[in-house]
């Protein structure tokens, strides 16, 4: 008979906790997908504000100068990102003559991994 109930207990814990991190990694998801639906310029002004908390009044001096920063910004961003891009392709092909044919294979895949990682 105990060995029934604590059975019953432990495994309804383990359901407990099943559900749970199945739950949390689905509320998490959600808000990662949130974040990147965004565009740059939207989560830019939306942190700024965030950051500030303007009154109504304020908002409408705020908003443009925010929206300046906001495309200053958005090009300084690509202009890293091209960079970035050049310099990591740039060492790739001064390693190539000294790795193996794999591991430069394993070079440009994480080469576009991390391409593909910066664009966003």
């Amino acid at each position: 008979m105990k060995i029934r109930a604590i059975l019953t207990i432990v495994i309804s814990i383990l359901v407990g906790f099943v559900f749970g991190f199945l739950t949390s990694g689905q509320i998490k998801k959600q808000e990662a997908v949130k974040k990147h639906k965004h565009s740059f310029h939207e989560m830019f002004v939306y942190k700024t504000l965030g950051v500030i908390e303007p009154g109504e009044a304020q908002k409408d001096t705020l908003l443009p100068i925010i929206m300046k920063y906001s495309e200053k910004t958005m090009v300084l961003k690509n202009k890293v990102s091209s960079e970035f891009d050049s310099l990591i392709h740039e060492m790739s092909l001064d390693l190539k003559p000294y790795v193996s044919s794999e591991q430069y294979k394993k070079l440009e895949e994480n080469e576009l991994r991390l391409r593909e990682k910066y664009k966003r």
